[in-house]
């Protein structure tokens, strides 16, 4: 079982492929598992690293008290102990969050960035328009953590799943091991959420950030998801926004192959250079 041992943690991870090197980061209540569908379709052309983040799967360590520094600085060890830098980024939901600090923080160890759906509820507050929403939203997170912290972690859960989805009954579809594991991971997805910078980037270093970016958002997603990456795609320099059609927040589940096909693509016009 491969592991890399960290000073505040150890990083479980599956190395695969050949190719250029890449990195996949999920995202909250789920691990690296939730990459399986994808990784079969990258691995031809690129060396896929999955990696369950610290708390997550099967890698643990200390508490994180800024997850979103402490995430990104346990996957810059990893890539160090690895030897296996710069790399692509292709990241899900808080996932994202990570991947833009690693490449803000340290800029030499990312070539590119892919990124879906972004929970960057702060870039809706600057525009009077999509301000409200973005009160709407934050009222909506605190609700759900209250659920968790006072012992009713699967009533979060299932409030956070359905959120994220369009269609009614979204957490009742789920199969029962995944509501299983989800529910498990409530107590790391209110340490992540606590974070500020969990749902608002700083906003002249997103500005400043020169590294390709793909960033997609999915058709059937809530509508507040769309507004959020379209936000964040007005402050990148240098983004390529695309909307996944007949896809919601999972599209490496729910399609892998449009997201795999979409991620070649991006590569391919960006013509990111492997060396």
């Amino acid at each position: 079982m491969p592991v890399i041992a960290l000073p505040n943690a150890l990083i479980r991870y599956d190395l695969s492929g050949s190719g250029d090197p890449t990195v996949l980061i999920h995202g909250s209540l789920v691990d690296r598992r939730t990459w399986d569908s994808v990784r079969p379709g990258l691995d031809p052309s690129l060396s896929t690293v999955a990696y369950d983040r610290r708390g997550y799967g099967e890698s643990t360590g200390a508490a994180r008290r800024h997850p979103v520094h402490d995430d990104a600085g346990d996957l810059a060890g990893l890539l160090e102990g690895l030897d296996m830098f710069p790399v692509h980024v292709i990241a899900h939901s808080y996932g994202s969050a990570v991947a833009l600090r690693l490449a803000t923080d340290r800029p030499e160890m990312v070539r590119s960035l892919a990124l879906h759906e972004p929970p960057y509820i702060g870039a809706l507050e600057d525009d009077p328009a999509t301000a409200p929403e973005a009160d709407r939203l934050r009222s909506s997170l605190r609700a759900m953590r209250a659920l968790a912290q006072s012992g009713r972690p699967e009533e979060a859960a299932r409030e956070i799943v359905d959120a994220l989805s369009t269609e009614e009954g979204a957490w009742g579809r789920l199969a029962a091991g995944a509501q299983r594991s989800i529910v498990r991971n409530v107590d790391r997805w209110v340490e992540e959420i606590e974070d500020p910078e969990a749902t608002m980037p700083d906003r002249v270093e997103l500005g400043e950030l020169l590294i390709p970016v793909l960033l997609t958002t999915g058709e059937r997603s809530p509508p507040y998801l769309h507004r959020i990456a379209a936000a964040v795609a007005d402050r990148l320099r240098n983004v390529t926004f695309r909307t996944l059609p007949g896809v919601g927040h999972v599209p490496h589940v729910s399609d892998p192959n449009q997201f795999i096909a979409v991620l070649h693509g991006f590569l391919v016009e960006r013509n990111v250079p492997s060396t």
